[in-house]
Order: structure tokens, then sequence, then C-alpha cells
């Protein structure tokens, strides 16, 4: 992500508004290309094979899921001085996490929605772009430590069609595991200033670390758990076995820069799954969770921008019209 770049947009505040109509626009299209390539009589006969119960559990799961993703952008705020209640992190954090899911590049689109918000709050851009910069290191500090401890703990064989530098993915784990403890020593006793383009950025304390990789941990935990519920129950695939496959696909998710990993996960699951569930049934799973997930949420962080949207322009005509019966 361009720091340069947000500053550039950010300082134009007169273009704010016509920068939330044309992402509302824009994920309108994207939404409804999404619908459209959605294959749903291939969704009705794959929901056939998943039972009700795990349906509804997976999608309350899913609405726990985005509650966590709000902390992402709290443990942020908190980390810069910043305090705001709950319901208005809230509201910006939803909006930035379901277009970025859906959305390239990610981190661009899941920034300006946030500074949508975030701006009539007062917060300046380059706060925004810090708890950008923020929460996606989050992400990863909580990878790092969660996927250290699965894969450290877990024997996972990586399938010879799967391109992997290492010979398993207990080194990957101990690498993971001793990378999260030098960070945590570099919060607890260094706290290392980096200087980028004039602007000074400080390791956070160690008891903001240690919630990084809470909230990043149960994120990862939460959305692994949703694809697993939807899984039929076999006794040879346990959780931790699956979220260690979970994780790899995850990481070549991210790495592909997709949105949503799309094509990716569901490559991987296959290739790593298939000795334990059968193609069609991950694909039955991986369908409904794309549902549950992306799609759902997408649909309804657009109608919430539309609303918002509407609300600041009501706001900006009492100001106009306020202004003009003072002149009077």
């Amino acid at each position: 992500m361009s720091t340069s770049l947000f500053k550039r947009i950010f300082r134009r505040r007169n273009i704010l508004p016509l920068i939330g109509l044309s992402l509302f626009i824009i994920a309108i299209w994207i939404l409804q290309n999404e619908v459209q390539q959605f294959s749903w009589s291939t969704f009705r006969e794959h929901v056939r094979l998943i039972p009700d119960h795990q349906l509804m559990l997976a999608f309350g799961v899913t609405i726990a899921g985005y509650l966590i993703l709000t902390f992402y952008d709290k443990l942020a705020l908190y980390n810069f001085g910043i305090r705001l209640k709950w319901k208005k992190v809230a509201k910006a954090s939803f909006l930035g996490f379901a277009f970025s899911h859906n959305i390239t590049p990610s981190l661009l689109v899941g920034g300006t929605m946030r500074y949508r918000i975030y701006s009539s709050m007062g917060i300046s851009g380059f706060n925004v772009t810090k708890v950008v910069g923020f929460c996606a290191f989050t992400l990863w500090v909580g990878f790092m430590a969660l996927g250290g401890v699965i894969f450290a703990g877990t024997s996972v064989r990586i399938p010879a069609s799967v391109d992997w530098p290492l010979p398993n993915l207990q080194i990957l784990g101990w690498i993971f595991i001793a990378l999260t403890v030098l960070y945590l020593i570099l919060c607890r006793f260094i706290r290392a200033s980096i200087v980028f383009r004039g602007k000074i950025f400080k390791l956070p304390e160690v008891h903001v670390a240690f919630g990084q990789i809470v909230v990043s941990s149960t994120d990862l935990v939460t959305s692994s758990l949703i694809l697993y519920l939807l899984l039929p129950p076999i006794d040879e695939l346990s959780y931790p076995l699956f979220l260690a496959i979970y994780l790899i696909g995850f990481m070549g998710g991210i790495l592909s820069q997709v949105p949503g990993g799309l094509g990716v996960i569901e490559t991987i699951l296959v290739l790593m799954l298939g000795a334990f569930v059968e193609s069609s049934q991950i694909l039955s799973a991986v369908l409904v969770y794309r549902l549950f997930y992306f799609i759902i949420p997408f649909a309804a962080a657009i109608t919430v921008l539309g609303i918002h949207e509407i609300r600041q322009r009501r706001k900006q005509s009492g100001k106009r019209s306020g202004e003009r019966s003072g002149h009077l």
C-alpha cells in the first residue's frame, strides 16, 4: 500500500463524497458479477449434502467472526491513543473488511472505506493509514503465533503436487514460534522506532502485542471453524489437523493477492483434504463458506455504506441550508 497515495486522497476532503459514491457503485457491480458467477443450481445440489444444524451453526460462527474482526481496529486505535466507542469502530471495521475481502487491492480499498467513516469522527488520514497498517500487521503476528503452534504440533504431509520449499511443516512452525518470541521480546525490552518518510513508528507495548496475537488467532480459528463445521464429521480429520491445512490454504490465498483467495484456497484444500473427504463434499463446504463469509457480508456492507452516504449527504445539505439562513 502506498502511503503517499493515501495522503493524496485524504488531503482532498472535497472528493470524499465522490469516493464513497464511486465505491458504492463499484461494489454493486462486483456483487452483481459475484452473484451471477455463483452457480445457484450447483449450490442447491451441494447444500443438500450438509445437515441443517451444521448450516445454522456455521452461520452463527460467521456472525461471531465478523464481531471479532472489529477488535483489529479497536486494538489499533488503542495503540495510537485514539479512543472511540465500539459501535463507531464496528461500522468502519465491518465496511473495511467486507469490502477488502471482495475487492483488490485489499489494503487500499479497506483503508479508503475506513477513512470514509473515521474522517467524519475527526481522525486524520495519516492515523487511518497507521490503523490499516497495524491491522494488516496484526493478522500476520497472529498467523505466525497460531501457525507456529499448530505447524510444530501436527504432522501434516504436503502433497508432492504442492511446491513446498521445506521438507515438513514442523520446521516452519518452529521458525514462526521463534519469530513470535523475538517480536514479544522487542516489544517488551527494546520498542525500536522505525522512521519512514519522516514519520516515526514505534513497536507496540508488550500487552498490545499479546492483544494482537489473541485477536488475530481468534479470527483465524473462527474463520476456519466455519469451514470445518460445513464438512462431514470424520474421525481421522481432527480440528487441529484441519486448522493446519486451512492455514496453509489461507497463506496461499493471501500471498496470491486474489480477493478472498478465490480458486487458490479451493485447490489447496482439495489437494490436502482429498485423503479424508470427497472432492464434492469439499466443494460443497467451500461454496457455502464463500456465501456465508464473503457474499452475504459484502451485500450487507453495501447496504450499510448506502445508508451512511445518504445520511452524510443529508447532514451536508442541512449545513449548507443553515449557512444560507445565517447570511440572510
